[in-house]
């Protein structure tokens, strides 16, 4: 199906084009969706049972003088609006699609199938995917914030197509985020920054405002999100402003936030060289704002070098670090259920680097030796120290996500996902970062190896995940029983051809790297 979807992303921005994959009508508008004094008209797919609406606005475009300012109420826009087509992506570069092209060639498919999409600073659009006949009883709203390391990436990728999700009673929204520079920037000229969470909150408080013109609850929100959407979310936890939005999470391959990457200070700085580099001495914030964005962006691949897009400390979105905030259970009770997959590292590995190298500049001396001593004795130097980083960026700040979402009140459930996909080439690749998404959509790409093993794991993870968000609670009948997790334990469910329970294998390199917080 998704190689028709990546067609797509060569068109979908084109005038005149209307969505036409997965059963999509390419016909007139079928479907209304009144949001205030605004009707948008949308699409119903061929079998009439899923009507879209694709490139909704949430808020007012950040061009001009409204780049690096918190995003703007949408005006009053009567009137018929048509949502058939989607939005371009936020401004960036071509960070996401080679990552794409990358892992296609992986698996032996033809990269110039991946196309990129148009992008603009006039971005900030949601997607709406609901079942056609939703009844009197509103249904869970699915909102799902991508990843790509908070500077690339697009709410309309083809693993994030939400129809299927849609089709098992849920309300699938996916969201856009400004990136890099543009969602990301701090400037001592500046009282505000993290504009980027300022634009999910945004699309959240837009979905509070108006989902139930859609049919959905909007008192039972689920926000998932996958790498950077997931970390962001770990920041939304901590933001007041972002309190009562949403009541539960699904967190996919992430937990970088809670160890903290970077600081305002250090966004200060950089965007102070950027100023320099494209202004020279002397120059201003609001003459940056009319600088062309194509001409900031490639300044900023430079000045940026290195840097993580994160949010940052501001006093406003962000009082203090993720990591304080969960230690003072200073955060909403939500339940979560957060998990990595067991390769999330072997794709970055340098080949250069040492596990030893690695060690010496990431680890204490003391947890070196600890280390050592619970690592695997394994003949693949790549595979061992793919487990230590993973357990690193990945694992270990989740299962202390989850243990204080626990002690806070919440349920957490934790996943541990290993499948690897059939053939020589898959093995090469492993579970790796990214690899559960087209199951959790059910949107398998056509270079990927797809047998009836991956589509019946497809069904089971697709039940968990929408019964999470009904509920809470992943488990449901026919489904193998989820334990809720236990930090000392480390019990998680292992998501395989065979579904099982068991500690995590990194549970030994967790106790070391970031034991139980009291």
């Amino acid at each position: 199906m998704s190689r028709f979807l990546s067609f797509i992303c060569l068109l979908c921005c084109l005038p005149g084009f209307i969505l036409p994959g997965t059963g999509h009508a390419s016909t007139a508008s079928v479907a209304t969706l009144g949001v205030g004094k605004t009707i948008y008209t949308g699409g119903l797919t061929a079998d009439g049972a899923i009507e879209y609406f694709l490139g909704v606005p949430f808020a007012q475009p950040p061009v001009g003088e409204l780049r690096w300012q918190p995003p703007q109420p949408l005006a009053a826009e009567p009137g018929t609006v048509p949502a058939l087509h989607f939005a371009p992506a936020c401004e960036q570069g071509p960070h996401m699609v080679k990552w794409y092209r990358d892992v296609v060639a992986s698996f032996g498919g033809d990269p110039a199938t991946f196309g990129a999409p148009e992008v603009s600073e006039d971005c900030l659009y949601l997607n709406i995917w609901k079942p056609a006949r939703t009844g009197s009883t509103p249904l869970p709203v699915l909102v799902f914030i991508h990843g790509g390391s908070n500077k690339g990436g697009w709410s309309y990728e083809p693993n994030y197509i939400g129809e299927n999700l849609a089709r098992r009673g849920l309300v699938v929204v996916t969201i856009a985020y400004r990136l890099g520079v543009f969602g990301f920037f701090a400037h001592p000229e500046l009282r505000d920054a993290n504009f980027a969470l300022l634009d999910q909150i945004a699309a959240l408080q837009w979905l509070r405002d108006n989902i139930a013109a859609a049919g959905g609850d909007a008192g039972n929100v689920t926000v998932m999100g996958e790498s950077a959407g997931a970390s962001d979310i770990d920041f939304l936890l901590a933001s007041p402003p972002a309190a009562g939005l949403f009541r539960r999470v699904i967190h996919e391959s992430a937990g970088w936030a809670v160890i903290g990457r970077t600081t305002g200070e250090a966004h200060r700085l950089r965007g102070s060289e950027l100023q320099q580099r494209v202004l020279g001495a002397g120059g201003s914030i609001e003459q940056l704002r009319k600088v062309p964005a194509d001409e900031i962006l490639r300044a900023a691949e430079s000045v940026y070098e290195g840097h993580s897009f994160d949010p940052v400390v501001d006093g406003k979105t962000l009082p203090v670090p993720v990591k304080d905030a969960l230690l003072a259970q200073d955060f909403p009770a939500v339940d979560l259920l957060i998990g990595s997959n067991a390769d999330e590292w072997l794709m970055y590995l340098d080949k250069d680097q040492s596990i030893e190298d690695w060690m010496l500049e990431n680890l204490a001396p003391a947890q070196i030796k600890a280390v050592k001593s619970v690592l695997p004795a394994d003949d693949d130097p790549a595979q061992v120290q793919d487990m230590l980083i993973s357990a690193y960026n990945f694992v270990c700040p989740s299962m202390y996500l989850a243990d204080q979402v626990s002690r806070r009140g919440g349920r957490s459930w934790f996943y541990y996902f290993s499948r690897v996909r059939e053939g020589e080439l898959a093995q090469s690749m492993g579970a790796y970062h990214g690899a559960e998404l087209p199951y959790v959509f059910n949107t398998h790409d056509d270079w990927l190896p797809t047998g009836e093993v991956d589509r019946e794991l497809t069904g089971k993870i697709m039940d968990y995940w929408v019964n999470f968000a009904r509920s809470g609670d992943p488990n449901g009948p026919g489904l193998y029983p989820w334990p809720r997790f236990d930090r000392k334990a480390g019990t998680v469910l292992k998501l395989d051809a065979a579904i099982s329970a068991q500690a995590h294998e990194s549970l030994g390199l967790c106790n070391i790297l970031m034991p139980v917080a009291r």
